[in-house]
């Protein structure tokens, strides 16, 4: 929550004036005796603008804290400042504030007889003004002009000796600094969080000293909303601050290796890891050692953060540069695995990281991963797989769309770095009215607010900067969304299906126990089926009932099975075929009118079936020699067209009762599969690439060849010869980095077709646009098999193994 508690305050008070202010030191001894903000400024009247300009302020306006301020503060615009001035904001009872304005005398100010009274404190008198929905008190007083929203504040500063007061020693200190800036917000350093628990209603709690003051200074940027300034802290005493004193900044580097869905990361650098220990003893008054391992890590690295994940959480260590790792594995391991290419170590002995804190958690790290310059150390097993996947997948927090324009604003070398995402903020938030308005925050619009200091003597550079994310920005790239480990071997799959209830796709698989596995998009198991031998060729999703929810459709190479997203039966299937099913199932929606004909394939018959089980009886086909192809639908002009290939070199193609429609005479060696673009079937007779026209059953010799070692593939507006990492597609070259890849897929998501296929050799999965265009953020990790679909978002899922990967891109 670092710092937004002072941008949503701040945003109240964002005025802009070009007029220099000279430091009169009398007015410090003006200040109420209990202010936590201070704020000093020459000119209220920009507020209304700076409202109406402050897309964060827009998103927070109506919380009641917020309405509250600006309710307390509205006499500010009363006043046509000229001079010097300071609004402090100071508690007043349990929840309540006092807002006082300390300016140069007002020699005149419009009375209005019916809002306007008179008081006497110790023989002064002073005004009280009810114009306002919260009244305010004022007067000209030992040189000054003072208005509060508390009676108790005029009071107590009627009766202060102001010669002899001191407001605040070190108050002064950073005031005589800073306060010629056009606008700068002080902000008690051990205070922010009574801030925070003002604003959002929560009850207070003991906070550790930070420091002194916060000196802060808004500045607004095309795509992000900042703070900048100073901060002060004694270097002697036990401030927390203090415990990065002249530490030396170095260059932040983490944030190139914690995925972009971290909740939080807090990161220290430092140049002498033995200075950085000695000031943590200082800070917490002991002497202690550190655990050997972790001492050997902190010599050889520049940089540590804590990362808390949505599901785990880690340590990582920038480390410098070395030419083989510091620690023998071997022997300080009791066991080690791989993950994605990268080695993951148990420990012997863990890490311990007492007497590092507050800035390491007090916990024993069993697990160690090495990824380029990182070093990574958790408490279990599935904490680094996140940061290899984030690494493999490009998608760290440096490598967002927002990321360059945060670095313009802040520094590329600190002490001390805070990452805190939107939903940590939104989950602090108690109140329920509240939380209702934080929620309605996105954030796609405000991910992150990041702060970051750099610390020198007895005080630090600041700066707080949270980035605001619009359309010219948008990441377009590829997140994973989930995983699944599947406890048994995967034998077939994945495979997409569309979920009506959310919108997206979920994935199924079949493990060698030949049971059917249905997940959601972030990995969660739906359900699990049993089935009765290996799934054959795709599942097909049908809408059965024409009400937009699918069902899944398939064969094995037993039984056909139709099953509502449920997992569940449905009508008469499964329907067990003797004899076995020999090609994959055929699923035929004629007229577009979701009629679904089912057709069977075993040895040389074709059966076909409607949804409810029941054999179509006006289809029959007189079975001749053994059918090789999955039998294919194509209509030319309001014809229908089953094509297939037999073992006797012959191509079939009948008509929607299962007679003969034209009769092919040459003989095909078919090769593969066989597509349909422009009202002809191609397809490989060998290596020859021939053209049937379904109509007059002639073939045509496109010139054509593919040799053995290439591959064909075609699809309606597609065509590609690939050979190994060249691709010819629609005759357009295209060369894919040197590697070994699995034939090429084509699919067609609404009108747009898009090649997948996976370099083996590297574990990398490639997604291109029918112009060979690799697509934003590919490759992605994976080992074998691609499905690809479009819903919501589109999908990509791949194998790792016997593990499930799901992407959204």
């Amino acid at each position: 929550m670092r710092g937004l508690i002072a941008v949503l305050f701040i945003s109240l008070f964002l005025i802009g004036c070009n007029d220099n202010v000279t430091v009169n030191q009398q007015i410090l001894n003006r200040i109420p005796t209990d202010s936590k903000i201070i704020i000093a400024t020459n000119d209220v009247k920009n507020l209304n603008d700076v409202l109406s300009s402050s897309a964060l302020m827009e998103e927070v306006k109506e919380l009641e804290r917020i309405q509250e301020l600006k309710t307390a503060s509205a006499f500010l615009l009363d006043y046509d400042l000229k001079g010097e001035s300071i609004i402090a904001i100071s508690p007043e009872g349990k929840d309540d504030i006092a807002i006082t304005l300390i300016t140069d005398i007002l020699e005149s100010k419009i009375i209005k007889a019916d809002s306007m009274s008179v008081h006497t404190y110790d023989q002064i008198t002073y005004a009280k003004d009810t114009t306002h929905e919260i009244p305010y008190y004022y007067l000209n007083h030992n040189g000054f002009h003072i208005a509060s929203t508390s009676r108790l504040v005029i009071e107590s500063l009627i009766r202060r000796n102001v010669e002899d007061y001191i407001f605040d020693s070190q108050f002064a200190s950073i005031y005589d600094r800073t306060s010629g800036s056009d606008l700068s917000i002080y902000i008690h350093g051990s205070q922010k969080d009574w801030l925070q628990h003002f604003l959002l209603k929560q009850n207070s709690r003991t906070s550790k000293v930070r420091g002194h003051w916060f000196q802060l200074e808004p500045r607004k940027t095309d795509h992000a909303f900042n703070i900048d300034g100073i901060f002060t802290y004694a270097d002697s005493s036990q401030q927390f601050h203090a415990i990065f004193n002249d530490l030396k900044a170095q260059q932040n580097r983490v944030p190139a290796i914690i995925p972009s869905n971290v909740d939080q990361a807090v990161i220290v650098t430092y140049k002498d890891a033995h200075k950085l220990h000695r000031q943590v003893n200082h800070y917490n008054g002991t002497t202690s050692k550190l655990n050997k391992t972790l001492q050997l890590i902190l010599d050889n690295s520049t940089e540590l953060a804590q990362v808390a994940l949505p599901k785990t959480d880690a340590l990582v260590f920038s480390l410098k540069p070395f030419e083989a790792l510091f620690m023998d594995m071997d022997s300080a391991t009791s066991a080690k695995f791989d993950y994605r290419n990268f080695t993951i170590y148990e420990l012997r002995e863990p890490v311990k990281t007492q007497g590092m804190q507050p800035l390491l958690p007090v916990n024993n790290y069993k697990f160690l991963t090495v990824i380029e310059d990182y070093l990574i150390l958790s408490t279990t097993a599935t904490a680094p797989e996140e940061f290899i996947v984030s690494y493999q997948n490009k998608s760290a927090l440096s490598q967002q769309a927002w990321w360059e324009d945060l670095s313009n604003n802040i520094s590329d070398s600190s002490t001390l770095m805070y990452f805190t995402s939107l939903n940590i903020i939104q989950e602090s938030v108690t109140d329920k009215g509240d939380s209702k308005i934080i929620n309605k925050i996105s954030s796609k619009d405000f991910p992150f607010m990041v702060s970051q200091y750099v610390h020198e003597k007895g005080y630090a550079h600041y700066h707080t900067s949270i980035p605001q994310i619009d359309a010219s920005i948008q990441n377009t790239g590829i997140v994973q969304t989930g995983s699944y480990k599947s406890p048994r071997k995967i034998i077939a799959g994945p495979f997409l299906f569309p979920n009506h209830l959310t919108g997206k796709h979920d994935v199924a698989f079949q493990d060698e126990d030949f049971k059917l596995h249905l997940l959601t998009d972030t990995g969660k198991k739906h359900w699990s089926k049993q089935l009765d031998a290996i799934i054959i060729g795709k599942i097909n999703a049908v809408d059965g009932y024409k009400n937009g929810r699918k069902q899944l459709a398939f064969s094995t190479s037993k039984s056909v099975y139709y099953l509502d997203r449920n997992g569940k039966d449905v009508n008469k299937y499964p329907i067990q075929i003797k004899g076995g099913i020999t090609q994959p199932l055929s699923v035929f929606d004629y007229d577009n009118n979701r009629n679904y004909r089912f057709l069977v394939t075993h040895g040389k018959t074709l059966t076909m079936y409607d949804i409810n089980g029941n054999v179509v009886k006006g289809f029959k086909y007189k079975k001749q020699d053994e059918i090789i192809s999955q039998p294919q639908h194509y209509r030319v002009g309001s014809r229908d067209y089953i094509a297939f290939a037999k073992a006797d070199n012959t191509i079939s193609l009948l008509n929607r009762t299962g007679k003969v429609r034209t009769k092919v005479k040459e003989k095909v060696s078919l090769t593969g599969t066989m597509s349909f673009q422009k009202n002809l079937i191609k397809m490989l007779d060998g290596n020859q690439l021939i053209y049937l026209n379904p109509v007059t059953g002639k073939i045509t010799n496109s010139g054509k060849t593919v040799s053995a070692t290439e591959y064909y593939i075609a699809l309606d507006g597609i065509e590609i010869i690939q050979n190994n990492n060249k691709l010819l597609i629609n005759g357009k070259s295209t060369e894919l980095p040197y590697g070994t890849y699995n034939n090429v897929k084509v699919d067609k998501l609404l009108r747009e077709e898009y090649i997948h296929l996976i370099d083996s050799g590297e574990n990398q999965v490639y997604l291109l646009d029918k112009k060979g265009a690799i697509l934003n953020s590919f490759p992605v990790y994976g080992k074998e098999n691609t499905a690809i679909a479009r819903s919501k978002s589109n999908f990509l899922t791949t194998l790792d193994g016997d593990d499930i990967i799901i992407y959204k891109w």
